[in-house]
């Protein structure tokens, strides 16, 4: 399984909300409305206390919020990106969050979790590649850069 076959074309998004929470209900309802995940309430409570043992804002101006889930048998990544970026996201170097990308896996899932992490970091530390991202005019823009090879 790789990151391009987990995205779905519905759950990329050029995100209207600037604030932490309002970023991540974004996200998350996008997953809801894909139908990727029926327990909506359930998956709030996960991300919201991953959040609370630590921030998952990482630097560069990226997050990747993520959870093993017990309402998901397939793995999903919905991504958002918020050109202004997101200050209040609690980055590891102190700057605002511009790309987000959230992994939900089953709970049983911890070897996927890890190999889709550590892809997603392989496409995100190229610079060029987050700015091409961060300028992406709309949402199929943005799925198409993430699912290109």
């Amino acid at each position: 399984m790789n990151i391009e076959s987990t995205i779905k074309k519905d759950c990329c998004h050029i995100l209207e909300s600037t604030g932490k929470t309002e970023v991540l209900i974004e996200l998350m309802e996008s997953l809801h409305r894909a139908d990727i995940i029926k327990d909506l309430d359930a998956l709030k409570t996960d991300i919201f206390y991953r959040e609370q043992l630590m921030s998952t804002g990482m630097s560069l101006g990226i997050a990747i919020p993520h959870v093993r889930f017990g309402g998901i048998d397939q793995p999903a990544i919905a991504i958002g990106v918020q050109p202004d970026g997101v200050p209040d996201y609690e980055s590891l170097d102190g700057e605002p969050i511009k790309i987000v990308v959230m992994i939900i896996v089953g709970a049983e899932q911890h070897k996927l979790h890890i190999r889709l992490l550590s892809q997603l970091m392989t496409k995100l530390k190229d610079s060029a590649f987050r700015n091409k991202l961060i300028e992406a005019p709309d949402a199929e823009t943005l799925y198409s850069l993430m699912v290109e090879k």
